[in-house]
This record gives structure tokens, C-alpha cells and sequence, in this order.
């Protein structure tokens, strides 16, 4: 492979999600494309290198870099002359990345591309049809490992822990990498945020723990990262606090657990407290935080205003069927707590699992317009990696498998108790009565909460026309009616 020096070019590139999973095609319609955030894995692994001595590194978000959303010439003309291309990929972004690595490779021959995240990570083979090398999890370490490896004359990636590459045409796959330990997560380099992404992004992202003990069957989180709740250091994360505060308006803490280990949370709180100047912040959030007042308290003070609650839902043979370690009543119970203490509560909910009914789906739908501040509704997304995924593969109930459609909005499984044109077309309805601006001025009347939830229905009412009409949607639509 060809051999790299600390002054050669390396671009790290994460695409945005497309219609058809196109590249460069037009935009994605739906919540997390209209929410545009930096991204989480590049900013960090360019850091890495910069630290290390690699003196031109460059990211391209084209959310950021590019124009309109999509990557310039300017763009395609870096990727194309540096000599590592570094792609970062989810499994709906995966079509245009994996096109974007074969043009690269039509461009520079020569050149290496490397490829990293949840999608490479549980699909190596797709991926190597590709891209020359894979890295497997967590990657700030491999990152810095197999970049050094690569500036030798005499390279032996095997050595290299938690990566995969094809020799001879055979699929090579070193032995996994082990779970950075909290220390070490803690000395990795902050992020680093160019001008322009400075300039240009409203809301930034902090990371203040890795791992999820819940291990539930439809989410990739524990494969990726374990069930080990690994928590970087108080002074570690308050520092990258500060420093992204002078950038956005908005702190959004991509924990998927934010407080799986409650105590070491509040501590960590306590000291946000101290050190952040800014309230808006959000963060994700389970079940079990709600029935701890020291904790709930601890949080309302750092300034945390949003809670992102992974419901998924209210009916017990649902959550059965997913693997989700809560009872029904307890959920509700730990909703009322929330909103009682002031939180807005963001529900995240799946509609359409083995355990659901067109009377329960009807019930829920009563129930999230009375006790949540804003709802995103998923279809049930077997996500490579899952042991969903796996379960589905086997019963045959997978529907499709182009990726651009696993984003939770699309229905790609065969439902059980009904269609899969009747779910996705009744998600759709649920959606637009929920943020009706009507539904948005009565679920708050009179409340202090009731600015923002006009202000959010609003908004959501508005990207409404586009979630609900447009091309790839109209074309899935017509599949599903099609499979009956």
C-alpha cells in the first residue's frame, strides 16, 4: 500500500444523508436532516491526527464545506488529490459513500481510502468492495495506530488491532480492539472545528460517556460500544463545554444515556454547573433518571432544558418484542415526572412492532398528544449489526435493503398485525396531527412552555411539506403498495 508521510494530504469526509442515497443528490426529508449538527466522528479524528504531526488534514461536511448542502468543486477537488481519503458512514449515508470512495478511486489510483463507523463497522465485506481498509469501532486509537503504520516502508497491518483489509482478494480481519477505558477517552484530543464550521453552525455536540447497559435488540449502541457505561472525566468535559459554547447556541450531549450511572452524573452536572454559561442544552436520556430528584434537580440547574427520551413504547407486548427492559406504566409515570419538573420532553417512539394493534396504535396516539412536548415517530428499523436485524433476516420479514431508507421514517419490515403501506401512511397522519398548529397551541395553553411549542409546531408544520411529499417518499409509497 502506498507509503504516507506526516506532510501528506488526508481528508476526512461524512456525507449527509440523500434522496435514493445519491451522491450529491438532494436532500434528505426528514428530522435529523433538518436539524443540522457537526459531525461527531471527524472533528474528533482529525484532532488525532493534527496532534500526532500530521500537518494537512481537512474535513468536508458539505452540510458546512460545500454548497448547499452538497459538495462543491472545491470539495471534489481536495478529496481527489489527497492521499488518504477517511470516510465516516451511518448505514443510510453508506450508497453515496461507498460511491464517493469508488470515484476516488478512479481519480487517485494511488491513493488509500479508509472507512470507519457504524455501517463499515457490521458490513466489512460490503465495504471492502470499496475502500481498502475498515476500522471496526471506536477509532481514535486504530486511527492513530494504522496512520503510523502506513508512513513505513514495510507496512503489516495485522498488526494493527480492530481493523479489516482484503490480502490476495481474502478478507483479512485483525482481532477487535479493545473498549477505550474511561482514562483514555479522556485524553483523547478535543474536537477540532475549522472556520468555517465555526461560522456557520447554530447547535454543537459534546460527548461526556460512551456504552449503554440496556443492550436492548433493535439498537447497534452495545456492539459498537458496549455495555460498559464508560464516563470521560468532569474537567475533560466541562473544558469542551466551554470551548463549543463560543460556537453554538444549542450544547446537544450525544450520550445515548446521558446518566446511566446517576451518581457520577450528578457530579458531573454539579460541575457543568459551575463552568457553562449557556442553558440551552439537550441530552438524551432513559426511563430509570426520572425517579431520582437529586438527579432531576442536578439537571434543571446545569441548564439542561430538553430531554430526549427513548420511549419507543407505551404498550408491555411492544416492548417485549424489542427487548426494551421497561413496563408500560413505568414509562408513563417517568413522562409525568419529567414534565412535572419543567423538561421539555422530546419522545422517541416506534410505531408498528409485533405487539401493536391498530386499537393500541390508536391509544398511543392519544396518549403522546397529551403527555409529550414534541414526538419522533420510527417505523421498527432492523439496523445491521441488531440482534432486530438478525431476527428479521431470519423470519424473511425484511422488505428492502436500500439503505438510504433506514432512517426510522420508512417502513421496510413486514408489520404483523397490518400493512406496511397502512403503517407508513398512518405514521404520516400521526405526525401531522401531532404538530397541527392547532394540537401545538393547546397542548401548552397557558403554560410557560407555550412560546416554544408554537414555535416548534410551527416550524415542524412547515417541514411538514417536504417530510410528506417528495420523490423518494412517493416512490417507497408505491413499493409498499405494491408488496400488499
Amino acid at each position: 500500500m502506498k507509503k504516507l508521510e506526516k506532510q501528506s494530504a488526508i481528508t476526512f469526509v461524512e456525507l449527509p444523508a440523500t434522496q435514493f442515497g445519491v451522491l450529491n443528490g438532494e436532500p434528505a426529508c426528514d428530522f435529523y436532516s433538518a436539524i443540522k449538527l457537526p459531525s461527531r466522528a471527524i472533528p474528533v479524528l482529525a484532532a488525532v491526527l493534527k496532534a500526532d504531526g500530521w500537518t494537512d488534514v481537512e474535513e468536508v461536511n458539505p452540510l458546512y464545506h460545500g454548497i448547499k448542502g452538497k459538495l462543491s468543486a472545491r470539495n471534489f477537488s481536495r478529496i481527489f488529490k489527497s492521499d488518504a481519503l477517511l470516510i465516516s458512514s451511518i448505514t443510510r449515508t453508506s450508497l453515496q459513500s461507498m460511491e464517493l470512495a469508488d470515484l476516488y478511486r478512479s481519480k487517485n489510483p494511488d491513493g488509500i481510502v479508509i472507512a470507519g463507523g457504524p455501517d463499515p463497522t457490521f458490513r466489512v465485506a460490503d465495504w471492502l468492495e470499496h475502500v481498502d481498509i475498515v476500522v471496526r469501532g471506536e477509532g481514535e486509537i486504530t486511527i492513530r495506530e494504522l496512520m503510523e503504520e502506513l508512513t513505513k516502508e514495510r507496512q503489516d497491518l495485522r498488526t494493527i488491532d480492530g481493523i479489516s483489509f482484503k490480502e490476495n482478494g481474502v478478507i483479512v480481519e485483525t482481532k477487535d480492539r479493545k473498549l477505550m477505558t474511561p482514562e483514555q477517552l479522556s485524553a483523547v484530543p478535543h474536537p477540532y472545528y475549522d472556520d468555517v464550521i465555526k461560522k456557520k453552525v447554530a447547535s454543537m455536540v459534546v460527548e461526556s460517556s460512551r456504552g449503554c447497559p440496556n443492550n436492548c435488540d433493535f439498537c447497534s449502541v452495545t456492539r459498537l460500544y458496549g455495555r460498559a457505561y464508560r464516563q470521560k472525566s468532569k474537567e475533560y468535559v466541562t473544558t469542551e463545554l466551554e470551548e463549543i459554547e463560543k460556537i453554538g447556541s444549542y450544547s446537544f450531549f450525544t450520550d445515548d444515556n446521558i446518566a446511566a450511572n446517576q451518581n457520577e452524573t450528578i457530579g458531573l452536572l454539579n460541575e457543568i454547573r459551575k463552568r457553562s454559561t449557556k442553558k440551552n442544552k439537550i441530552a438524551q436520556i432513559t426511563i430509570a433518571a426520572a425517579f431520582n430528584e437529586n438527579l432531576l434537580k442536578a439537571l434543571k440547574r446545569a441548564g439542561f432544558l430538553y430531554l430526549c427520551v427513548g420511549i419507543e413504547s407505551i404498550v408491555d407486548k411492544t416492548l417485549e418484542f424489542f427487548g426494551k427492559p421497561y413496563r408500560a406504566d413505568r414509562i408513563k409515570e417517568a413522562i409525568r415526572i419529567y414534565r412535572k419538573h419543567g423538561f421539555w420532553i422530546h419522545g422517541m417512539m416506534i410505531i408498528g412492532g409485533d405487539g401493536d394493534t391498530k386499537e393500541t396504535i390508536e391509544e398511543t396516539q392519544e396518549w403522546i398528544g397529551k403527555n409529550l412536548d414534541s414526538v419522533q415517530l420510527f417505523t421498527p428499523i432492523p439496523i445491521p449489526g441488531t440482534r432486530f436485524y438478525d431476527r428479521m433476516e431470519q423470519e424473511g420479514r425484511i422488505l428492502t435493503k436500500n439503505w438510504y431508507l433506514y432512517d426510522g421514517q420508512h417502513v421496510v419490515i413486514r408489520p404483523k398485525n397490518f400493512t406496511p403501506y397502512w403503517l407508513q401512511k398512518k405514521i404520516y397522519r400521526m405526525y401531522k396531527e401531532f404538530y397541527s398548529l392547532k394540537n401545538g397551541f393547546l397542548r401548552n395553553f397557558g403554560s410557560r412552555k407555550m412560546g416554544r411549542s408554537m414555535l416548534f409546531s410551527f416550524y415542524a408544520n412547515f417541514m411538514a411539506k417536504e417530510f410528506f411529499k417528495n420523490p423518494q417518499l412517493d416512490a417507497h409509497l408505491e413499493f409498499l403498495r405494491s408488496v400488499g
